[in-house]
């Protein structure tokens, strides 16, 4: 449990690392359906199977990664808001558990 914390807590910061901003890059749909897709399987994991949750967690943060990869600071932005929203929307118990320090 402890390790999934961890994970979780890097995840969060990573993604709210960067101020929020309304620009477009040629990766902004792509950013935001993977982040939408990402927030949407997440959710769908029962909260008990923490090794579900990481592993889920951790295909987010890769997908999240690959725009950093590009330098897309916009796309990076893009999918963190997305994928907060959209876990918010879908499951607001899961999204309270892991951005509990962030809002």
């Amino acid at each position: 449990m402890k390790v999934l914390l961890h994970i979780a807590w890097a995840v969060i910061v990573v993604m709210c690392a960067g101020a929020c901003s309304k620009k477009e890059s040629p990766n902004s749909v792509k950013a935001q359906t993977q982040a939408m897709e990402a927030a949407i399987r997440l959710a769908q994991i029962d909260p008990t199977d923490t090794m579900s949750l990481q592993n889920e967690l951790l295909k987010a943060e890769a997908m999240r990664s690959a725009f950093a990869l590009d330098s897309d600071s916009v796309a990076m932005e893009q999918f963190d808001e997305t994928f907060r929203e959209t876990l918010l929307a879908k499951s607001p118990q899961m999204a309270k558990t892991l951005f509990a320090k962030t809002q």
